[in-house]
């Protein structure tokens, strides 16, 4: 198997990141920069977690809304551990204090969704991208929505509007890039079963959602990592520019 290098994980430290981060370093056996925002203690958990798997894995704190910080990042993890092959944008905000119709949203929460979800997918692809066209090879993978496929639902509008936008980021990824060998992809999962959507949903509510899912459940985070494992694989070379849905065939949002 080709050596891949490094796959660089934002938003590790999360549970969905989590799983993304050790499917890679599991199933690629590649080496996992964990990246994450404020809490280094959750991103160790993840990079411990990749090392199990017999890589190595090393956490790395930025600010991803912030060009210099995504430069300096990338710099660190070229001195630390090498060039990166695979980029995985998994970093967003995302909570019942995000919920606001557009008429009551203020700024704040406007550029707080499209700049930690959409701009930070952005950076990341300038500053990671050069490495893989150095290489030749080279995957990146998106992390859409259901929100971004359907449109956001009433008091959701930022985040669909900023997961929409990430979709249309990875079609022009998949062209700009695609003749060096790099295949840019986006995931658009439904409702995934995180600590962080049960800290503000209810189990009446997921149970209510969960019957809108022709599989009847909502999704597990090791379910959407093996799709991104996949698609950061050489057997997906040919699947580019595409938004894979992982939702159990909801369509829409009710």
């Amino acid at each position: 198997m080709r050596r891949k290098g490094v796959a660089l994980v934002t938003g590790a430290g999360g549970d969905i990141g989590r799983a993304e981060a050790v499917a890679l370093a599991r199933h690629q056996k590649m080496d996992i920069a964990v990246v994450y925002r404020s809490n280094l203690q959750d991103a160790e958990t993840t990079a411990t977690a990749c090392r199990g798997a017999g890589v190595r894995a090393h956490a790395f704190g930025a600010d991803l809304r912030e060009s210099a910080a995504v430069q300096g990042l990338v710099d660190q993890v070229h001195e630390s551990m090498g060039p990166i092959s695979v980029l995985v944008n998994n970093a967003g905000a995302m909570g019942a204090a995000f919920n606001s119709t557009l008429v009551e949203m203020e700024p704040e929460i406007w550029r707080e969704m499209i700049e930690t979800h959409l701009t930070s997918s952005f950076l990341c692809i300038k500053y990671c991208a050069p490495d893989m066209i150095g290489a030749g090879w080279g995957r990146i993978v998106n992390t859409s929505s259901i929100h971004g496929r359907t449109g956001g639902r009433a008091t959701l509008g930022a985040y669909g509007a900023a997961k929409a936008g990430i979709e249309a980021l990875t079609k022009t990824a998949a062209r700009e890039l695609g003749a060096h060998g790099i295949t840019s992809n986006c995931i658009a999962p439904g409702f995934v079963g995180t600590a962080r959507l049960k800290s503000y949903m209810s189990e009446e509510r997921i149970a209510q959602l969960s019957q809108q899912i022709p599989i009847g459940r909502i999704a597990s985070p090791e379910e959407v990592a093996s799709v991104v494992a996949f698609l950061a694989s050489d057997e997906a070379a040919y699947v580019n520019g595409a938004v894979v849905d992982v939702n159990g065939g909801r369509t829409e949002y009710l």
